[in-house]
């Protein structure tokens, strides 16, 4: 499977630690360790800051007619991104497949409405992935008969969490989520820049309650896993990655930005070499392995190989991509 092109999105409103705070929202002593594990420094949001500090987003729906963007305006843009360094057309394409833990509808699907918004019809699907959507999308479609799949795929991650804070309550969820998309082309036949040589997903079909919300999110603490489970997790999955050399850069689990300089050691690897998707736009669950991916596009060099290394949501997994 080849990866042709990645793309992401993201509002350009920013939400700082100062503003938070000028919410009256300090995290607590439990809070602020888990806020350091997760190395968010600030957050993109689609409410725009004066309606945030007028109403603190106390009613989810009443945010959305004044919202820069929507779970489906930022997938369309980043699909788009995706597009044009693939080189293809919406035309194209002949699968969606999106995930969104923030739908603003269930029927029809998200990737229904990716697909009306590029102004395509085609087979497409959503699926409940949580933040293990980059290693789902690989194993689900390694599972379909070759000749099955159409030629262009695209597989979409977006979340406006934002949205969904209720910025007068949980403080942690105030500082650690943030809005954004990512979209990935593949396919089965055509060549790309990027090529996957391994990949696999293990664990159960846990999934936390942020995977789909429907009022405001919380994120819990209880959710979040302890180091220790998490570097012995990521040892695990680079040692399986069918490698032959050790990777330029790791997209480690997006939810523990704020460690990786600890796992790049348990690892063995350079200072520098794990890419964060969350430091300056907040964690928006699938959507931020893409994020930090995308950012990798106009860097990569032909040769080097890349490890997506996922650890979260019941879920572990991995894949090795190779420049190409």
């Amino acid at each position: 499977m080849f990866i042709l092109g990645v793309g992401a999105a993201h509002p350009d409103i920013e939400i700082t630690d100062e503003f938070l705070s000028s919410l009256g929202l300090t995290p607590t002593g439990e809070e602020a360790h888990l806020l350091t594990r997760c190395g968010v420094r600030s957050r993109r949001a689609s409410l725009p800051l004066e309606y945030i500090q007028g109403t603190k987003n106390s009613e989810v729906l009443d945010g959305r007619p004044v919202a820069v963007a929507t779970p489906t305006t930022l997938a369309v843009d980043a699909s788009r991104q995706a597009m044009a360094r693939a080189c293809i057309t919406p035309d194209q394409i002949g699968l969606i497949i999106a995930d969104t833990a923030t739908p603003y509808q269930t029927c029809p699907s998200e990737a229904q409405r990716i697909g009306g918004a590029l102004g395509i019809k085609i087979p497409a699907y959503d699926v409940v992935a949580g933040d293990a959507s980059f290693p789902l999308y690989l194993e689900m479609l390694s599972s379909w008969k070759p000749e099955r799949l159409p030629d262009y795929i695209l597989c979409v991650s977006t979340n406006t969490f934002s949205q969904h804070v209720a910025y007068g309550g949980s403080a942690l969820s105030a500082y650690v989520y943030g809005d954004a998309a990512s979209a990935f082309v593949l396919s089965p036949r055509h060549s790309g820049k990027l090529k996957i040589v391994d990949s696999f997903l293990e664990g159960g079909a846990q999934r936390s309650a942020s995977s789909v919300v429907e009022r405001h999110v919380v994120c819990k603490a209880g959710a979040v896993l302890p180091k220790a489970e998490i570097a012995e997790m990521l040892t695990h999955t680079l040692n399986r990655l069918a490698s032959a050399s050790r990777p330029v850069a790791v997209v480690g689990p997006q939810l523990y930005s704020g460690e990786f300089e600890d796992y790049e050691q348990t690892l063995g690897l350079s200072p520098g070499t794990m890419v964060s998707g969350t430091r300056d736009v907040g964690y928006a669950l699938g959507a931020s392995c893409g994020v930090a991916l995308s950012s990798l596009w106009d860097t990569a060099q032909a040769g080097s190989s890349i490890a997506v290394l996922h650890a979260g949501e019941g879920a572990w997994g991995g894949s090795t991509v190779v420049v190409s």
